[in-house]
């Protein structure tokens, strides 16, 4: 086998490990882009949460309407996140996104959907770039610039 190969299979175990891993740990369902965009165009009250760090989002762009929790303050900021609405929990490819649903199940949680921005922008769906000095403290929320 040449490198390029092993490199190829390398890529698919780590893929498909990840694929297991996010499907593990929470029974949340990872939503189209497609779906997304209808939910949050509907009538559905939806909480968009983005629990990728804030310099992340700067770079790459979130949706808008976003609340953004890195994963690593989720917990100590569960009082942040509506038990009455169905909660998007986001990140670029949804493996820190099942990660954040699992927190948010354990902690009684009950209506729960995983979104990749990955797959959002692939789509050329509209996303928003906060700004440093629009940042509240610990997280962000908000309108931003707005690219497509």
């Amino acid at each position: 086998m040449g490198m390029r190969t092993v490199g190829i299979l390398c890529c698919a175990l780590m893929a498909a490990l990840a694929v297991a891993q996010q499907s593990s740990e929470t029974s949340a369902k990872k939503a189209t882009p497609e779906e997304i965009r209808a939910m949050l165009g509907g009538d559905q009250k939806v909480f968009f949460l983005d629990v990728r760090e804030p310099k992340e989002l700067e770079e790459l762009g979130t949706l808008p309407g976003y609340v953004n929790i890195p994963l690593g303050q989720l917990e100590s900021r569960l009082s942040e996140v509506p038990k009455d609405r169905l909660v998007i929990t986001a990140c670029n490819r949804a493996v820190r996104a099942a990660k954040a649903a699992a927190i948010l199940e354990k902690a009684g949680y009950k209506h729960l959907m995983l979104c990749a921005m990955n797959d959002w922008k692939e789509k050329g769906y509209p996303v928003v770039y906060p700004k440093p000095a629009e940042k509240q403290e610990g997280g962000s929320s908000g309108s931003s610039e707005q690219r497509h």
